[in-house]
């Protein structure tokens, strides 16, 4: 294992050499024998250079202010850390986290008991190797992870609902009884994320010419009256509820979809923190 070159207790006699006018001084400011220290500063010239005697007085070299610089700026940083909150490093879509991280972020605080700092992202490496680099504490996503060094939870079923626009919401409650012979005219508005086929047996469905590639992009073109789609009922819940949005009618096969925690089983501190993030996650999920 690499070691400092320097040990600790000699950086911190550079910076009282530094910071008092005298070795006297110097040995007052540290809390030791003065007798002590000479020998100790005296091994420091000879074995590294960053003293040197000027006029019977020992003077920090050059070197050895950087060295002082150097452990000005450790302690500094010591200080943040040990003044500083826990923070945790939450990464996940982004529409889950429109939708149901952030207006929730106190219940998580509540959770923990203590004040912490918490950041949300959407990393760009892809969420397995945020964590594998430990960019990030932990992962929401809606589906497990596949690399086994990366431990997780379910948590609760992701239901998948069909969505259209307010303005077919009387031809569709007239058309329920046959909803997919209704809809297989109208612009389905598609996106990467979901197998069409498997969401609905099959069904010949009109395809629309707009491709979306993220789920809120989906949902606002469904708002805009662009078409109908298939989205996570997550995604959509307060949608539906402000009367922006309508819940088709149509039971949708079910799909083994779960939101799911994830950490790193070699962070055997994250274990405990993961238990708090699932329950707030089981908590506040609609």
């Amino acid at each position: 294992m690499d070691k400092f070159v320097v040990s600790s207790d000699d950086c911190l006699i550079l910076k009282a050499l530094k910071d008092s006018k005298s070795l006297r001084e110097a040995a007052q400011l540290l809390g030791c024998d003065p007798a002590g220290l000479a020998r100790r500063v005296q091994h420091i010239s000879s074995k590294h250079g960053f003293v040197q005697k000027v006029n019977n007085r020992w003077q920090i070299t050059s070197r050895g202010m950087d060295l002082v610089a150097w452990t000005e700026s450790s302690i500094l940083s010591q200080k943040k850390i040990f003044s500083s909150n826990d923070s945790l490093r939450i990464a996940s879509t982004m529409w889950f986290g429109e939708e149901v991280l952030i207006p929730n972020l106190s219940k998580l605080k509540d959770f923990f008991n203590e004040d912490i700092s918490v950041s949300l992202s959407v990393p760009d490496e892809g969420f397995e190797l945020s964590l594998v680099s430990g960019n990030v504490d932990f992962v929401v996503a809606c589906h497990p992870p596949e690399n086994p060094e990366i431990a997780h939870k379910q948590i609760t079923e992701e239901k998948w609902i069909l969505i259209a626009p307010v303005s077919w919401k009387k031809n569709i409650k007239s058309k329920s009884e046959n909803i997919l012979e209704f809809l297989k005219d109208k612009p389905f508005i598609s996106h990467r994320d979901i197998n069409v086929d498997l969401f609905l047996s099959g069904a010949a469905i009109k395809k629309s010419d707009i491709s979306i590639n993220n789920l809120i992009g989906i949902r606002s073109a469904v708002c805009a009256n662009l078409g109908w789609s298939l989205v996570p009922k997550i995604l959509v819940d307060r949608h539906l509820k402000n009367n922006e949005l309508i819940e088709i009618p149509y039971e949708i096969p079910t799909q083994d979809r779960k939101v799911c925690v994830w950490w790193l089983r070699n962070r055997d501190g994250l274990k405990r923190q993961s238990s708090k993030i699932s329950s707030w996650i089981e908590e506040v999920c609609p």
